[in-house]
């Protein structure tokens, strides 16, 4: 496994709703942080796990619904975010699934295809040349959701900042001018 691909695998997980066995595989995902190299997606992941361990398994759970569930401006279902509930979003919804089937990725959990931990899961799943536009138009709106979520959850909006930030970057350098 890659170094990329043990990131967004981390991140994935990290990102799911705190359940039982997300609690138990903690101790795991430090050993697997542990390993990362030294750098900002390193200290993200490293600061988060180090915040969970301040929270009751109820106080994660009740922050995480209201992070995500219970605040569209928050969501995980990144498409909402650029396209709301409209036949844009319906089309790359669509799309995304249709790459995910064609990369022989199967969605086994009932999420739509935007959901963050999905995508992240698939593109540590796959070659750097299966990720498509469909993706990077995906993730285009990390930056926007980590500055919502400096408000209400920060924890999460710093495990998602270097995220947004490499996003951010790979889109200037693509849209630059003379880049195709």
């Amino acid at each position: 496994m890659t170094y990329t691909s043990t990131y967004f695998n981390l991140v994935s997980f990290l990102m799911q709703y705190p359940d039982e066995a997300y609690l138990q595989a903690l101790p795991e995902l430090e050993t697997v942080a542990g390993r990362l190299k030294p750098g900002r997606e390193k200290s993200g992941i490293e600061a988060f796990l180090a915040d969970l361990k301040t929270h009751s398994a109820l106080q994660l759970q009740e922050r995480y619904t209201a992070a995500f569930d219970l605040n569209p401006s928050t969501t995980l279902n990144l498409t909402y975010h650029r396209w709301g509930d409209s036949e844009k979003r319906a089309a790359t919804l669509t799309r995304l699934k249709r790459l995910y089937m064609a990369a022989g990725y199967e969605i086994d959990t009932g999420e739509l295809p935007d959901y963050l931990p999905l995508v992240l899961e698939f593109m540590a799943s796959v070659s750097a040349a299966q990720r498509s536009e469909p993706i990077r138009q995906c993730l285009t709106v990390l930056e926007t959701i980590v500055y919502r979520l400096k408000k209400i959850a920060s924890p999460y909006a710093e495990l998602l900042t270097p995220l947004s930030v490499t996003f951010r970057d790979q889109t200037e350098i693509r849209t630059a001018p003379g880049i195709d």
